[in-house]
């Protein structure tokens, strides 16, 4: 696509409002076509061939939810294609779709580093380079299956442009302001899962730790019995449940992805907080109760600005489980409170609970009458 010549005139305007909605849709039709390049391409014949031993399986991990992905935008390029006539389609269409653009591409973001890391090996690497030949593609594998991360986040630069085009020619933003609420969220939460996705050598369940809240990485001592050890690059990830710390291992290659050894896990219920320290302003710890785990993690901000977001996240979720303990143990008086600042699924834990208990001290009451 070009773009119109500039000028001042209405007519100007508008080839360009007209423009940049076609980008967004023939972009949508291209995202599309690479898609079934992967799915109706190597998926498809890779049920047909003979596949090296090492690879039997672990297509489900190398090309994760593409099918799926490649479903859905077949039927939302229908649906943006009528902005063409509509520029309001362009917004609500996001915003309609938010739920589903989120669980597919999170789950897409946050398998990526293990596929990349099969795709990378040398053999499996070697057969996708022949079965591309044999496919005649133009575009290696590895090329094609990041194309759903850069589209999820592209999505956001194609509305800034509608709606700056849109606020010139003075129509109505409501729903495409909306819609960049939605394509900031979404592959914010891709990314940050694609971090956790680096994670290697933990064994517990990373859905089991709750939402991912923050995340980070810093430099942190060890302190134990007074003694702190030299400060390593880490990587800090402060989910609902638990904060998990692990090495920060710098990428080999000049256009590499770090990767994330665990290193320990503090139960958010168990976690000490210590948000200043007297030697330096940028400090905070944080430690567990558990005596079983005496460790001190000493973290560094580069800025004021950084420190102020960690003790903001860290102290909210401390004060949260707070307000989830006291509801555990006098639920009847909880639930006569607020219960929005709680997950869905704490909300309903403790209306089960409040039911439970009513239906408990009913029963005793007859039991006393009879």
């Amino acid at each position: 696509l070009r773009l119109p010549m500039a000028n001042d005139s209405v007519a100007y305007l508008m080839s360009v409002f007209s423009y940049v909605l076609m980008e967004l849709v023939e972009t949508e039709k291209d995202y599309v076509r690479d898609l079934s390049s992967v799915v109706d391409g190597y998926i498809a014949n890779l049920e047909k061939m003979e596949l090296p031993a090492d690879l039997v399986g672990k297509d489900k991990i190398i090309f994760a939810n593409i099918a799926q992905i490649l479903e859905f935008h077949k039927n939302f390029l229908k649906e943006i294609e009528k902005c063409l006539d509509n520029y309001e389609v362009a917004g609500s269409a996001f915003v309609k779709y938010k739920g589903r653009l989120e669980t597919m591409y999170v789950r897409y973001c946050q398998n990526k580093p293990k596929s990349d890391y099969l795709v990378s090996q040398e053999d499996f690497e070697q057969f996708f380079a022949e079965t591309k030949m044999k496919l005649g593609h133009k575009v290696a594998l590895s090329d094609l299956l990041i194309k759903p991360v850069q589209r999820i986040m592209k999505y956001q630069l194609l509305l800034k442009d509608i709606l700056k085009f849109t606020e010139r020619a003075k129509e109505k933003t409501e729903t495409l302001k909306k819609a960049l609420v939605v394509m900031h969220v979404v592959p914010k939460a891709c990314d940050d899962m694609m971090q956790v996705g680096r994670l290697q050598n933990f064994d517990g369940s990373l859905n089991a730790q709750g939402k991912l809240l923050y995340q980070g990485t810093l430099p942190i001592s060890d302190s134990q019995g007074g003694t702190s050890q030299k400060s390593k690059d880490r990587r800090i990830f402060l989910f609902e449940q638990s904060v998990i710390i692990a090495d920060h291992i710098p990428p080999k290659k000049e256009f590499g992805n770090p990767i994330y050894i665990f290193k320990n896990q503090i139960m958010v219920n168990k976690m000490l907080f210590e948000p200043t320290v007297a030697d330096d302003p940028l400090k905070f710890i944080i430690r567990s109760s558990d005596p079983a785990q005496p460790t001190a993690f000493i973290a560094t901000a580069q800025t004021q600005e950084e420190k102020n977001e960690w003790v903001r996240y860290i102290s909210e979720q401390l004060d949260q489980q707070k307000r989830m303990l006291a509801a555990l143990v006098d639920p009847r008086r909880f639930m006569g409170g607020a219960t929005d600042d709680l997950s869905g699924a704490m909300t309903g834990i403790l209306c089960s609970i409040n039911s439970f208990y009513a239906v408990f001290t009913s029963k005793r009451s007859l039991f006393r009458a009879g």
